[in-house]
């Protein structure tokens, strides 16, 4: 689970490798919005980071979308951007885990 405050999150309780050793990692979607109307220069740099790093990102007036980010690239993105932008992330695995 992550902890928008601390900027960390738990292991969960599933394996995170598959039978033969893949790796099953989450991913998805963020969205970004100012924090302050100054923030825009921030969704811009967002995009240019985010794209620089291989993602595809959807441009609303307000808001910034990268789709299928992984965990690891959401939380740098939560470290560096954070204190401008509003971040929220949807991260899942693929397939489902079953409980």
């Amino acid at each position: 689970m992550y902890d928008c405050l601390q900027d960390s999150y738990t292991d969960f309780s599933f394996a995170i490798f598959d039978a033969v050793g893949r790796p099953r990692p989450l991913c998805g979607s963020l969205s970004a919005t100012p924090l302050s109307p100054a923030g825009h220069a921030a969704l811009a740099d967002l995009a240019a980071f985010a794209q620089d790093q291989g993602y595809v990102t959807q441009r609303c007036e307000q808001q910034l979308t990268v789709q299928d980010i992984s965990l690891v690239d959401a939380l740098a993105i939560n470290t560096r951007f954070g204190d401008s932008l509003i971040i929220s992330c949807d991260l899942r695995r693929d397939p489902p885990v079953k409980f």
